[in-house]
């Protein structure tokens, strides 16, 4: 490599972790044009599509890289990332696992099998790649992560905080493991103390990046609202959402025109060529907003014996919105290429994938709530349950919750606001095109009237009736979500009509929720 090149990579390298991923592409094309058998500007160039979004060049890109170099382990294992995001979990492990055949301490492959495991809820394969890890370098506190999340997944809290306080201990700027661990306790009647104590400290910190600074925002919001002192936990959550919502852009008006568009070509459908498709598995999709109790919904409809979860998977949103979205635009000749396909098919071919062997599956992607015209084509005898709540409580328990999202309307007053209205029109608009279609749940109505509620749910899931769906908590099927330390308890009716203790600072959302 000539020195001019050599310097110019640690440009492009420096401009990529600042996220300038449009700015390096055109630079490496620049490059190309003289230079087109670089495989680390070929693998570099997929890791600013895969950052965009942008899948196929990704793959290309990186496919192009191995073609030039076997042996360039690095590209082999983010194309590899790339068919795990897309949900190609089959091709994902093949090439992971010839990584790690050929070089069986490459941590990076190790950890992605790890996670793909996880989340196909294969627990103790994902565990055992992860203390390989560990025996490689247990300096990791990612991977304590890791591991924690998996106990947290089965019910076992107490070793998920242990595993968390192991990430302190190694790192103690690794804020994750704070924001993590403050979801996991209580600190009413100032329990756990030295927990905000520490919290607090390391705000101190003029070195902390955005990120860390909001999951220690997050935390202690959580804290100071446990022990009732809202004007405190709020400052705390504004600051939070504040960190988070940095540098990101609305897509309101996207969102607004999506509906729009969807509305539009459900309206016009007349005729389509579903192709048939059957499977003697029957899925439960539960839908929604984050924090509208379809974790609950969960929990109670899998402690039947009958009953799976694969929880929020994602498949139908990441596989619809792949086909018919392009350039952030609803292509209706792309919608309806993907009515005559075995969209069905793949769906169940992906189940396949998973450690469940029951007869009903729970889908619980919320983002579902988008394509219920889909899912009703293509999946006719399937159950659709969408979970609503006070919608005040709602953007609030939302506003209270880091999630790992990059969109700004989870963390901005005014676009969750808006966000809430499309969904609320969208749903309305499901409802009347599909009478009769659609079970809603109020949240409330479960909480108040829960035996009734629960009854009436398991009918309409056409499962008989066991009283152990009375007692969700004791439920042992593994939950992935960030409610799963809430929906492990007994129902409690502490989370209804929250907001009234943040009306005063959460105006600018209240005023356009109540429009």
């Amino acid at each position: 490599m000539s020195e001019n090149l050599s310097q110019l990579i640690k440009i492009l390298l420096n401009r990529f972790n600042r996220g300038e991923y449009q700015e390096v592409i055109k630079k490496i094309y620049i490059i190309f044009k003289k230079q087109k058998n670089n495989d680390f500007l070929w693998n570099l160039s997929g890791l600013c599509f895969q950052k965009l979004d942008k899948f196929e060049e990704a793959i290309f890109s990186f496919k192009r890289s191995i073609e030039i170099n076997s042996n360039n382990l690095a590209a082999q294992n983010n194309l590899a990332l790339t068919y795990k995001l897309l949900k190609n979990f089959h091709e994902a492990e093949i090439i992971l696992k010839k990584i790690i055949k050929s070089k069986p301490n490459y941590i990076n492959a190790l950890v992605n099998l790890g996670n793909l495991k996880n989340e196909t809820y294969y627990f103790e394969e994902a565990l055992s790649y992860f203390h390989k890890v560990l025996k490689i370098n247990n300096n990791l506190p990612e991977i304590y992560l890791n591991i924690s999340n998996i106990y947290q997944a089965q019910n076992n809290i107490k070793l998920a905080r242990e595993t968390l306080f192991k990430c302190i201990e190694l790192d103690k700027f690794f804020t994750q493991a704070d924001q993590s661990l403050s979801m996991l306790q209580s600190y009413k009647n100032n329990e756990n103390l030295d927990h905000v104590k520490d919290m607090l400290e390391k705000l101190q910190n003029p070195n902390l990046k955005d990120e860390q600074i909001a999951n220690l925002h997050f935390g202690l919001g959580k804290a100071f609202d446990d022990n009732e002192n809202f004007e405190k936990a709020f400052y705390h959550y504004n600051i939070a959402n504040t960190q988070k919502s940095k540098n990101q852009k609305s897509k309101i008006y996207h969102y607004k025109n999506m509906s729009k568009n969807i509305k539009e070509f459900f309206s016009d459908l007349k005729t389509f060529n579903i192709r048939e498709y059957t499977d003697n598995r029957k899925v439960i999709f539960v839908l929604g907003l984050p924090r509208s109790g379809t974790t609950l919904l969960e929990k109670i409809i899998s402690s039947h014996s009958e009953v799976g979860s694969v929880s929020e998977c994602n498949f139908i949103i990441s596989k619809i919105s792949q086909n018919i979205l392009k350039q952030n635009q609803f292509k209706n000749e792309l919608a309806l290429e993907l009515l005559n396909s075995d969209f069905s098919k793949h769906y169940f071919d992906f189940l396949k994938l998973f450690n469940i062997n029951k007869k009903f599956i729970v889908d619980k992607s919320l983002n579902n709530f988008w394509y219920i015209g889909f899912i009703n084509l293509f999946f006719p005898n399937s159950k659709i349950i969408h979970s609503q709540r006070n919608p005040k409580d709602n953007c609030l328990s939302i506003y209270k919750n880091n999630f790992p999202s990059r969109e700004k309307w989870a963390y901005d007053q005014e676009e969750m606001a808006n966000y809430y209205l499309i969904y609320k029109d969208l749903m309305n608009f499901w409802n009347n095109k599909f009478p009769n279609r659609i079970f809603n749940i109020n949240y409330e109505d479960l909480i108040n009237n829960s035996e009734v509620k629960t009854k009436e749910i398991i009918d309409y899931c056409e499962l008989e009736w066991e009283d152990q769906c009375l007692k969700h908590q004791n439920n042992k099927n593994p939950i992935k979500t960030l409610s799963v330390n809430q929906a492990n308890k007994p129902i409690y009716n502490t989370s209804i009509n929250i907001s009234a203790n943040y009306e005063k600072n959460l105006n600018k959302m209240f005023s356009i929720l109540d429009k």
